[in-house]
């Protein structure tokens, strides 16, 4: 029960802490990467700015714009390993490699999912794809290293001692 309650999500949230830090220091280190989050932020910072000061009320622009940022940040980080810890709970698998080919595969899946278009993406998308797989990757492998690699202890069984005549 302590399992459910407290170090599945502590787990969790140290994952989800990890694998967002290893894409921030993508973002920032990979090229690629660094480019499309610079675009995405320098264009995303000022659209938003354009709409705060044209606006005669900015609270529900910036309350908008939150939570975009929110939905994209739980969509990326935070499902994947949450569908992957239920899933392995479930199921009771505890291999350090389903956490983390799982989490991995289902991290750089997730854009191709939403997009829903059945064409062949560019380099830089699949690109994208192998950072946000190699994300999942890092929060499955965090996860398992706190609790997927323990088997919950059970008393071994005792044999009935005869008892003396």
């Amino acid at each position: 029960m302590i399992r459910w309650l407290l170090l599945i999500p502590f787990a969790l949230l140290i994952a989800i802490g990890a694998s967002g830090t290893f894409f921030l220091i993508a973002s920032i280190v990979d090229p690629v990467m660094a480019m499309l989050t610079g675009d995405t932020v320098f264009v995303g910072f000022w659209s938003l700015l354009d709409a705060v000061f044209s606006a005669d009320d900015p609270g529900p622009i910036v309350a908008d714009a939150f939570l975009a940022v929110g939905r994209i940040v739980f969509t990326l980080l935070v499902f994947p390993p949450l569908m992957i810890a239920i899933v392995s709970e479930v199921l009771g698998m505890r291999s350090l490699l389903w956490y983390t080919l799982a989490t991995g595969i289902l991290t750089a899946a997730v854009p191709w999912i939403l997009r829903g278009a059945a064409r062949v993406g560019s380099p830089a998308e699949l690109h994208v794809s192998l950072v946000l797989g190699l994300t999942g990757a890092v929060a499955g492998f965090v996860y398992w290293a706190i609790v997927g690699g323990r088997e919950p202890k059970r008393p071994a069984p005792t044999a009935p001692t005869p008892s003396g005549s």
